[in-house]
């Protein structure tokens, strides 16, 4: 009866493994026809680098401080605040290495190199972990600037201005700002001339960044989502759809690349 028992219970687990096995295959199959892939990444492709989501029970959008210093008003309402919260998500995101993901993007780049890497996170580990040209739609905590005084370059003792002794701050997107139209432009454009597009670890349901997908298949691009749980508005729409983490997943399409 245990042997029964056993064998029942494993069936399951076996089958879930043998269909995952085969949407990766599938996945495989249409990275090596695609001549344009597009790979949108979000909160879920760095959380296995230390960096908690925003919507994880440890993610971002619990903290306080962070509703506190997440508008672009909050520099010059609390300085000092604005200053050590952001630092010390800068000094998070330092310690931080990439990850298999990451590293799988990057390769898929090196064996593709018309690959266009878009993403919405602001801890530049894919250009750490050797990608080129990354859209970076919201802009990255790794650079700092002057808004009053328009300096780009820093340095920037104690997060100051060395060139107008202002109070530096992160060049990443906030509340009440727009992305940058110039790297905007360039991920539409990625998307419409893409015939292969991943979502790769996004919720994608914030916008101007949540039409990417639907710009790329509105041009005929096929689309594979990514992400551990489920995407209702574009799974129904997908090529196929692999649910898991995508530093397990990742790896696994760059080694069926690889094994062609």
């Amino acid at each position: 009866m245990t042997l029964f028992s056993s064998a029942l219970s494993s069936t399951p687990s076996s089958s879930a493994s043998d269909d995952l096995a085969l949407r990766i295959d599938r996945t495989v199959a249409l990275l090596r026809g695609a001549r344009r892939i597009v790979v949108f990444s979000g909160a879920g492709l760095s959380k296995a680098s230390g960096i908690p989501t925003y919507r994880d029970a440890d993610g971002l959008w619990m903290s306080q401080n962070a509703l506190k210093f997440s508008h672009a008003d909050d520099l010059a309402r609390d300085p000092g605040g604005f200053t050590r919260f952001w630092a010390q998500r800068l000094s998070l995101i330092e310690t931080a290495s990439p990850n298999p993901g990451h590293l799988a993007l990057a390769q898929l780049q090196r064996l593709r190199p018309a690959t266009r890497l878009i993403t919405q996170n602001v801890d530049g580990l894919l250009g750490k972990a050797g990608g080129q040209d990354v859209l970076e739609l919201h802009g990255s905590l790794r650079r700092w600037r002057c808004d009053h005084c328009g300096n780009r370059s820093g340095p920037w003792p104690f997060h100051r201005c060395l060139r107008c002794g202002s109070h530096a701050r992160p060049d990443v997107v906030m509340f009440g700002e727009m992305l940058n139209a110039g790297v905007l432009l360039d991920a539409q454009v990625a998307a419409q001339e893409s015939d292969l597009f991943l979502v790769v670890g996004s919720t994608t349901i914030v916008y101007p960044a949540a039409e990417l997908p639907k710009l790329a298949m509105a041009r005929g691009a096929r689309l594979v989502t990514l992400n551990i749980e489920p995407l209702p508005h574009l799974d129904d729409a997908a090529a196929v759809v692999l649910r898991g983490a995508s530093e397990d997943l990742l790896p696994r399409l760059l080694a069926g690349m690889v094994g062609d």
